[in-house]
């Protein structure tokens, strides 16, 4: 079934490319039903799963590469579950958003559906040749949405974002290789499996350029302060629809990537200076949050704003216990629907304006009081109000962090850091939401026409489940805490023979 799921947006894909580009119609039906088949595909597994067992499930594998031990494996536990149903609900957005796209529709669709493939197989992939092929696969249709169908310097952003992810992505490749090398030394076993490979034990002395390589792909997908420059740009040249499974989705694969692999793989590193990249987290936070007070174009706010945000599930990470990483793993969850409703609000005002600068107009809510409501709601969570989503996973987090033994000595400032910033974050999202539809009317055209019944369809939901998550987040957490727990417990079992000595299991 995992598979299926995983497969079913590139068949489609395919499916799509050998179809007549006149055909708009058929080409954007074909695209909805396979990431709605996808949608319902993600809720089966979620409905099926075993929160008691904290070990992968829905396992598939077969040898795809046999002379090199290189296998076809897919999995998911109580945290990689959650990105996959996230995921899928971000493209039924992202497609459904492109309705009307009339710029090569055929090759858009096919893009964005190839780019959910490449996402989901990242957080389901148990194969590290395998993870490192869907990490690559992601760039791939990012770059060319962007680029083809980007705005403003799309060719500028799109070429600064492929040169910092490839950076980050051969480091990485060069870590894998290294920590395969390292496993097979100490037991004269070939693989690539990611579940036998976390319990290898790196040598102190090779733990931190390791972590190194690993930490800087991730840290710049996320992106993580100062590995972020890339971010703006891309954003703003970045097409509304892409954009949702960009901010959505792609940069939660960063996160992932720092759960998956570098807290239990280099745990000795992290309790040494777990404190320091806490401190680069708590930096994003305020510095995402102090540059999204002084933007006017509201796409440039929400991007900057999710900088701010994604430090929050960094910051949780690198507290290493149950509640910083629950509340980062839930956070990503809410952080996706958040942002995404943000960007299709932006779009719709777009849409309706043709301007998103705040300067050029204001007072939508009397002409648009059903998006008034939305964004109302979505507003409220994003700057963390109790009883919404937003709160949820930021309050883990900060209780995550205050009991932290690895950021024991930092704790009250980093409380005190990532606190203030909810303040600061309440005064641009009011600033964005209080400028657009609460000011006297401006510059408004006539006949200006609220949501229409597919914007709607895509916001409702979003708005449902943050109110949902926020009123009952026990289900999501359950889900993931039998998975968390066993993470953070991983014991090295597999140890280098250090020279002139033996090692094994």
């Amino acid at each position: 079934m995992l598979t299926t799921v995983l497969l079913l947006p590139l068949a489609a894909a395919v499916l799509i490319l050998f179809m007549d580009g006149q055909r708009v119609a058929a080409i954007q039906k074909t695209a909805t039903i396979a990431v709605l088949l996808t949608f319902l595909g993600t809720l089966v597994l979620l409905f099926g799963y075993d929160a008691s067992d904290p070990g992968m499930q829905y396992v598939n594998s077969f040898h795809w590469v046999p002379l090199l031990h290189i296998q076809f494996m897919v999995g998911v536990d109580g945290i990689s579950l959650w990105m996959v149903v996230l995921t899928a609900f971000l493209s039924i957005m992202a497609v459904r958003f492109s309705a009307g796209e009339t710029k090569n529709p055929k090759y858009y669709l096919a893009l964005i559906l190839i780019l959910e493939t490449g996402m989901l197989g990242v957080f389901v992939a148990l194969d590290l040749i395998l993870f490192y092929v869907f990490w690559e696969v992601m760039l791939i249709p990012t770059y060319f949405l962007i680029g083809l169908w980007g705005e403003g310097r799309r060719v500028y952003a799109t070429t600064k974002f492929v040169i910092f992810t490839l950076v980050g992505s051969l480091l990485m490749l060069v870590g894998m290789i290294w920590i395969t090398v390292l496993h097979y030394t100490a037991t004269h076993e070939l693989t690539f499996n990611i579940q036998e490979l976390v319990h290898t034990a790196v040598p102190h002395d090779l733990e931190w350029i390791l972590f190194l390589f690993f930490f800087l792909a991730f840290a710049i997908k996320v992106p993580i302060f100062p590995f972020h420059s890339w971010l703006p740009h891309a954003y703003v040249s970045c097409p509304i629809p892409v954009l949702i499974l960009v901010t959505g989705a792609m940069s939660k694969t960063g996160a992932y990537g720092l759960i998956r692999f570098c807290l239990p793989l280099f745990p000795d590193f992290i309790q040494e200076w777990g404190t320091w990249i806490g401190a680069a987290a708590v930096g994003g936070i305020i510095y995402g949050a102090w540059i999204a007070i002084a933007q006017k174009d509201l796409k440039s706010l929400v991007a900057y704003s999710s900088i701010s945000h994604l430090g929050f599930v960094v910051l949780g990470i690198f507290a290493v216990n149950g509640n910083g990483v629950e509340g980062s793993v839930l956070q990503m969850v809410n952080h996706g629907i958040i942002a995404s409703a943000l960007f299709i609000i932006v779009g719709i005002i777009e849409r309706r304006l043709g301007t998103r600068n705040l300067d050029e107009f204001s007072g939508l809510k009397k002409s648009m009081p059903i998006l008034y409501g939305m964004f109302m709601l979505v507003t409220l969570a994003a700057l963390g109000m109790p009883g919404l989503n937003g709160f949820v996973g930021e309050f883990l987090i900060l209780v995550g962090v205050w009991t932290s033994a690895v950021q024991k000595d930092m704790a009250v400032l980093f409380v005190l850091g990532a606190g203030l910033t909810i303040v600061y974050a309440s005064i641009y999202m009011l600033f964005m939401f209080q400028g657009s539809m609460q000011d006297k009317v401006k510059n408004l055209p006539q006949g200006l026409k609220d949501v229409n019944e597919t914007e709607a369809g895509l916001l409702v939901p979003a708005c449902i489940l943050i109110l949902f998550i926020g009123l009952y987040p026990k289900p999501f957490i359950n889900t993931m805490s039998a998975s968390v727990d066993k993470l953070l417990q991983i014991e090295k079992t597999v140890h280098v023979p250090s020279q002139g000595g033996g090692g094994g299991h």
